[in-house]
């Protein structure tokens, strides 16, 4: 008895420090928040929402690069696609071209020193971002950088959801074809994204570095918000707040900020049409589970849910009143929200809105309907998830 006392007592004491951690860091993150902003901007762009057609262009024009080629993205593996995605930039090292190379620590755990060593040794610079450390080490081990930028020249920018590995261009049976948006960008915003990309090196590596300035202006105007604590919650509570007509969303994870969710459902009692696409299928433990109520409560209170089953549906997309629409590597979950570094691109080009607003609703169309019948259809084992997402709800 004395034993399980002491030992109900160390687990009482690490839950307690954890804890600690966890709140002291979010004041100190809070307290010491760097915030990027930029004024509106202008730019031309392509939309991908196939893999394999995104990763055809990014490496065409990796194998087109002149003077410099800048990546961060969230998650690189060592499957296939990853190896192509090496081999090219080892390959453009070699011949001159300056490679910076930045993966999220945790997102890139499964670059090893031996190929970290062999990236190196073909001259590319490589460098793990968002490393966890102490003091607070449980609070930076959740904050990721989920950034995805890619800068080729100072005059091709690349920015969106998809990351590299063989899931994203269709070889994951389980999780089937990926959803998902990802734009190449050029004009004036190349230089604000990266201005981004260059401030997270400087993080990372203290080497002050500056982009080129673009040279020519884009066709459309736009602006890019990086976020890493509550900028993009501010936002979207704004534009739902005013918004008249409809606010269509799409992400592959729903556990929003109270706030956001009160400004949702006021807009519903507006009037306004609300609906919201999510994955039926969940690539992370309880993250689903998580969302399931939210997506009940703005199901009770009038909106429209749907469940994505053509796939895996890794989408960001927020639009409203056709006049504004957002794409960028922000879910719409409490780690996007308050902890991740994320960043965004506004659009108001009419057209493009347009164009987005038909993908969207098509692929609403064909989502599953999250209804009475739905929930009944639950399992015990679904229902026990929720009960314990409940409990994680602000790291999932």
């Amino acid at each position: 008895m004395t034993i399980l006392l002491w030992i109900i007592a160390v687990l009482i004491i690490i839950i307690l420090l954890i804890l600690l951690d966890f709140v002291s860091g979010r004041q100190n993150h809070k307290k010491n928040l760097r915030k990027l902003t930029f004024t509106e901007t202008s730019g031309s762009y392509r939309l991908f929402q196939s893999g394999n057609r995104l990763f055809e262009a990014l490496f065409t024009d990796i194998k087109n690069a002149e003077t410099h080629i800048d990546i961060l993205f969230f998650i690189v593996k060592q499957d296939e696609t990853s190896q192509r995605f090496y081999k090219l930039l080892q390959q453009k090292a070699q011949e001159g071209v300056v490679v910076r190379l930045m993966v999220d620590r945790l997102g890139g755990f499964r670059i090893n020193k031996s190929l970290r060593e062999q990236l190196e040794n073909s001259g590319i610079q490589f460098q793990f971002a968002a490393k966890p450390q102490f003091p607070f080490f449980i609070y930076k081990l959740n904050r990721r950088n989920h950034r995805k930028i890619v800068v080729i020249d100072g005059k091709i920018g690349y920015v969106g959801g998809y990351n590299v590995a063989d899931e994203y261009v269709g070889k994951d049976a389980e999780m089937g074809d990926w959803r998902d948006y990802h734009l190449r960008m050029t004009g004036e915003v190349v230089t604000q994204l990266h201005a981004v990309f260059l401030d997270d090196w400087f993080l990372n590596t203290k080497e002050k570095l500056f982009p080129a300035k673009a040279h020519e202006r884009g066709a459309h105007v736009l602006k890019v918000l990086p976020t890493e604590y509550g900028e993009l919650e501010e936002v979207l509570v704004k534009k739902f707040s005013t918004a008249k007509q409809e606010i269509l969303l799409g992400s592959p994870y729903f556990i929003p900020s109270r706030k956001m969710m009160d400004a949702l459902l006021q807009a519903i009692q507006r009037g306004v049409t609300i609906k919201l696409l999510c994955p039926l299928k969940s690539d992370h433990p309880f993250v689903k589970e998580g969302g399931i109520p939210f997506y009940e409560e703005l199901y009770r209170a009038g909106g429209e849910v749907r469940l994505y089953d053509a796939g895996f549906y890794h989408a960001k997309v927020f639009i409203i009143d056709k006049e504004f629409c957002d794409l960028g590597t922000s879910n719409l979950d409490l780690r996007s929200l308050f902890l991740n570094k994320e960043i965004n691109i506004f659009f108001y080009d009419k057209e493009f809105i347009h164009d987005m607003r038909k993908r969207f609703l098509q692929d609403f169309a064909e989502g599953i309907p999250f209804d009475d019948n739905w929930l009944a259809s639950r399992s015990i084992g679904t229902k026990i998830n929720i009960k314990i997402a409940r409990l994680i709800r602000p790291i999932l």
